[in-house]
C-alpha cells in the first residue's frame, strides 16, 4: 500500500467507507453525508442560469420545452427554476430519493421572487468553488420580458406550486422525479431538449450505460450540459490524491456506498460522449498544477495523460454529431 496514499488519506472516509459494509450502519452514513448544495435557491439559481447561458452562446436552444436532470441530490431546485424560466417540463433521476419536497416548496417560492426582480447570477464572490464560470453574471437577456412574464404569469406559478406539493411520483406530471432509475425506459426515447448535471457524473458507477441512456432520451437536436468534478471529494487531503489509493485501499474507502466516486478521469467522458454519438461543442476546463505528480499515482493512473492528471473539473456542451454536422453544413 502506498506511502502517498497514506500520507494524504482522509481517514474519517475510510472508517465510513468500513462500516458501509454492515446494513445498519450503511443507511445512517448514506443518510447523513446527503448531496449539498441544492438546499439553497440561490446555489440553484446560479447553477441553471449559468448552464442556460453557456448554452444559448454555444448556440443551443435557450428555451428548452422538456429538460431532464441526472442526480438532483437535496432538491428540485435547478430544474424548478427550469420551470419558472419557461420549460414546460422537469424529469429529475436520481439513484436515492434525497429530495425534501417541504425543502422545494421553500426553494421554489425563493426562485419566484430571484426571477421576478431578474437578479444578477450569483457569482464567484458568493460561490467561489462553483463551476462552470461565466465572463458576465448580469441576468441573461435572452430571458426577455414577454419569455418571463409568460413564465411566472400568477395562475401558472399557482400551478406548478400544487403539483409541487405532492412528492412527483406521477411519470405524466410537468414535475416527474424517478428515484431510483434504474433503466433507460424510464423516460421516452427522443423526448427531451435538455440533459443536465451539475457535479454527478464524477460519482456514477455504470457511466458507460448512463450515457446512453441520457443520448437516447435526447430528441435529435438536444443538447446535454454537464459540470464534472474530477477531485477527491473528501477522501484525500490533496484534489488528486483519490488517483493513489491501490484497488484494496479505495475497496476500503468505498465500501458499499452506492455512490461515492467512479476516478474516472476527462478522457473517459469525452470518449463516452463520442461513443453514443455526441460531439463536445463547448468545454470549460479547471487546471490545477499543484497536485501529486503522475509517477506518485497508483496503479493504472499512472498512465493518465498529463492533461488528464491535471484537470480538476470541466464542463462540458455536447450535441449529436448528426446535429453539429448539418449545423457547419
Amino acid at each position: 500500500m502506498g506511502l502517498i496514499a497514506l500520507k494524504y488519506m482522509n481517514s474519517r472516509e475510510l472508517v465510513k467507507g468500513i462500516a458501509t459494509r454492515f446494513p445498519y450502519l450503511r443507511e445512517i452514513v448514506q443518510r447523513r453525508e446527503g448531496t449539498g448544495g441544492s438546499d439553497s435557491a440561490r446555489y440553484c439559481y446560479s447553477v441553471w442560469l449559468r448552464h442556460l447561458s453557456l448554452a444559448h452562446a454555444a448556440g443551443c436552444d435557450a428555451y428548452p420545452k422538456v429538460i431532464a436532470e441526472l442526480g438532483p441530490g437535496d432538491s428540485l431546485g435547478l430544474g424548478l427554476a427550469g420551470l419558472l424560466s419557461g420549460s414546460e417540463r422537469y424529469f429529475a433521476l436520481d439513484v436515492v430519493r434525497f429530495a425534501n419536497f417541504t425543502r422545494n416548496l421553500r426553494i421554489f417560492d425563493e426562485l419566484v421572487e430571484l426571477l421576478r426582480k431578474r437578479e444578477p447570477i450569483p457569482g464567484p464572490d458568493e460561490f467561489p468553488s462553483v463551476r462552470p464560470t461565466l465572463s458576465s453574471y448580469a441576468f441573461p437577456a435572452f430571458l426577455d420580458a414577454d419569455r418571463l412574464g409568460q413564465a411566472l404569469a400568477p395562475a401558472r406559478v399557482a400551478s406548478l406550486r400544487k403539483e409541487l406539493e405532492g412528492d412527483g411520483s406521477n411519470p405524466k406530471g410537468r414535475i416527474a422525479y424517478f428515484a431510483p432509475w434504474d433503466r433507460p425506459e424510464v423516460l421516452q426515447r427522443a423526448s427531451v431538449d435538455m440533459v443536465f448535471s451539475q457535479a454527478v457524473l464524477e460519482h456514477v458507477e455504470g457511466l458507460s450505460g448512463t450515457y446512453r441512456a441520457l443520448a437516447m432520451w435526447l430528441k435529435p437536436d438536444g443538447f446535454m450540459s454537464h459540470t464534472i468534478d474530477f477531485k477527491a471529494h473528501h477522501t484525500s487531503r490533496i484534489w488528486n490524491g483519490h488517483w493513489a489509493y491501490p484497488e484494496l485501499l479505495w475497496s476500503l474507502i468505498k465500501g458499499k456506498r452506492i455512490f461515492l466516486l467512479n476516478r474516472k478521469p476527462r478522457s473517459a467522458h469525452i470518449q463516452l460522449l463520442n461513443d453514443v454519438g455526441f460531439e463536445v461543442i463547448h468545454e470549460s476546463k479547471s487546471v490545477r498544477e499543484d497536485g501529486l505528480k503522475i509517477d506518485q499515482l497508483a496503479g493504472a493512473f499512472k498512465a493518465l495523460s498529463p492533461e488528464d492528471a491535471t484537470t480538476a473539473g470541466t464542463f462540458l456542451l455536447a450535441r449529436p454529431q448528426q446535429a453539429v454536422a448539418m449545423a457547419v453544413g
